[in-house]
């Protein structure tokens, strides 16, 4: 099979599960929720809140969370914000090839 077959033979894959800080989350509520949303949304910069701070926080209340997932949900690159049915994406990926 050619490499161009295979290629165009490629499926894209669902999101499966949220990943470890959107199933966080999902589980707070009030001003924790708004809390840790305002604090992923921001951006690390020198001197601020860095992702290794997040993830100790984190794990110090408990949360069994790994940092890739704190860093990868505050970049926008987990499965939260490219996945396939992500809320998050601007273009709607057809599965259908007929589609």
């Amino acid at each position: 099979m050619s490499l161009a077959k295979k290629i165009s033979d490629l499926r894209p894959v669902g999101p499966g599960l949220p990943c470890g800080v959107g199933k966080i989350l999902a589980d707070l509520s009030g001003e924790d929720k708004k809390a840790l949303e305002m604090l992923m949304n921001s951006k690390p910069v020198p001197g601020g809140v860095s992702n290794r701070m997040i993830f100790a926080l984190l794990d110090e209340e408990g949360y069994k969370i790994a940092f890739a997932s704190v860093r990868l949900h505050r970049s926008k690159q987990c499965r939260c914000f490219i996945g396939k049915n992500s809320p998050f994406r601007k273009t709607k990926i057809e599965t259908d090839i007929n589609a």
